[in-house]
């Protein structure tokens, strides 16, 4: 039954291609059929009746009228399938490969100089690998270029997408650049804080987490033209990694002033715009200068009064411990650092007092000593105003035998004499022990002094660092 529906189908067929037509006036009804023939078509038959195909390379078994080819001819102004193809190929390869002018030019299938060389796109590698080459390749072509690029569609990038393009590029390096300062300033500051020492800036310290940072000044402020500079510099203080001054004495020296009351205040009022804490110690000009003894004693409790116990007008970590016996003498430990100051001064006064003051001074200091024991403290500093002498001699004789014994560095930190700054060693024979003079008053701006905690072969345990004077002070 299937069978003769098959062959009712084809019977069919014949039969639609059997049916009459009306004609039109010129011979053609303006109807086709499937397999049906025209004037045009006989004329296009070869001599087997097979139609005549207008590429004789791709023949066709179509009517040429509906031929393929010709309508594709007709649209592409004679191009044929073969060379359509070929020229799609050719404009889809330039796509892919043009990615600048240069692109353009390398992606064509014949160079400009005539030596018909391919070349390859050089926003690419031939290597199989990733290599360093090949990195620098990408970068350069895909985010560092800021050549002209094409559109997906081949057409050359608007104004407005290629200025996108080139500010997406300029955040890239930017970042970039700003990404590896940040890891070098890193490595640096690790390296730094890891090891304390001198500082990418020439004669600049920094102190490192265990190391003490202090200044030291004296004879300041003197009359009231040194005032204003002096207050400025201790404001500068707030900027640096200070943690305490030591005012080796005279903070009223002006002769106007001298041992009198509003002197001492004046003083304290200048030296409380310090940014970090002060502590001061009394110098010759604070009471042994002041004449008679009862002017000296007066003076004495003027400074007492407004400059015994300065420190306390700042919050600080220091433990602080003051002699009852003498005024002016204090201790305390910081950092494995044992600091004593010490009544000592040059200006002349009784025999007996001298004698009392220096005795009680050496009892003050063995006590502290043997207070925090040998293993309590790494560094001894000592604070006095005048420099080691035979005036002296009653402090320092018994001290430099206890130093001998101590195996320890000792400092000892004093105003000026006479002369400029010096570092030396005070004692023959006793090396652990140095002392170092301030320069003249006025010239110079508070000295830096950087007790090192982790010190090394060649190494010194005392950095002192001195700042340049300002022109006001050399002016002075």
């Amino acid at each position: 039954e299937n069978k003769k529906k098959g062959i009712a189908s084809i019977a069919g067929l014949d039969k639609f291609r059997s049916t009459e037509k009306s004609k039109s006036a010129r011979g053609f009804d303006g109807t086709f059929t499937i397999g049906s023939q025209d004037e045009e078509d006989l004329k296009n038959l070869n001599s087997n009746g097979t139609p005549i195909s207008p590429n004789e390379e791709t023949p066709s078994t179509w009517s040429s009228r509906y031929s393929v080819e010709r309508q594709l001819m007709a649209i592409t102004g004679g191009l044929d399938s073969t060379r359509m193809l070929a020229k799609m190929d050719m404009l889809h390869s330039s796509r892919e490969k043009t990615k600048s002018a240069r692109g353009m030019y390398r992606a064509s299938g014949y160079a400009m100089d005539g030596s018909h060389e391919e070349y390859n796109d050089y926003t690419k590698t031939s290597s199989s690998g990733v290599g360093l080459g090949g990195i620098w390749l990408w970068l350069r072509g895909t985010l560092w270029s800021d050549d002209l690029e094409l559109n997906h569609d081949g057409t050359t990038q608007s104004l407005v997408r290629r200025e996108k393009a080139m500010q997406k590029r300029r955040r890239f390096r930017w970042g970039a650049a700003s990404l590896m300062v940040f890891v070098v300033l890193v490595g640096v500051l690790a390296h730094i804080g890891s090891h304390p020492r001198k500082s990418v800036a020439a004669g600049v310290t920094t102190a490192g987490e265990g190391d003490v940072d202090f200044y030291v000044l004296a004879d300041e402020p003197f009359d009231f033209s040194d005032t204003e500079q002096l207050t400025r510099e201790l404001e500068a203080l707030k900027a640096t990694s200070a943690e305490f001054i030591i005012h080796l004495g005279n903070a009223n020296g002006d002769k106007q002033s001298q041992c009198k009351e509003y002197g001492f205040e004046r003083a304290a009022a200048v030296l409380k715009e310090s940014a970090v804490p002060v502590l001061v110690i009394p110098g010759d000009k604070d009471w042994a200068a002041c004449g008679s003894k009862k002017k000296a004693e007066r003076s004495l409790e003027y400074w007492d009064v407004n400059l015994g116990k300065f420190v306390e007008h700042w919050d600080h970590p220091l433990k602080i411990d003051y002699s009852e016996d003498v005024v002016g003498n204090f201790a305390f430990l910081h950092k494995d650092v044992l600091f004593v100051s010490v009544s000592i001064v040059d200006a002349p006064t009784e025999a007996s007092e001298v004698t009392n003051r220096l005795e009680k001074n050496v009892a003050w200091t063995k006590q502290k000593l043997a207070e925090f024991g040998n293993d309590g403290y790494r560094v001894l500093v000592i604070f006095g105003h005048a420099r080691p002498s035979e005036k002296q001699n009653e402090y320092f004789s018994p001290l430099v035998e206890e130093v001998k014994g101590l195996n320890k560095p000792v400092l000892y930190l004093h105003a000026n004499s006479n002369g400029s700054f010096q570092q030396y060693t005070p004692f023959d024979g006793v090396e652990n022990f140095k002392a170092v003079q301030l320069e003249k008053r006025g010239r110079e701006a508070p000295m830096r002094v950087v007790v090192m905690e982790d010190v090394k072969d060649g190494d010194d345990t005392f950095v002192f660092e001195r700042r340049d004077p300002t022109m006001e002070r050399i002016e002075k």
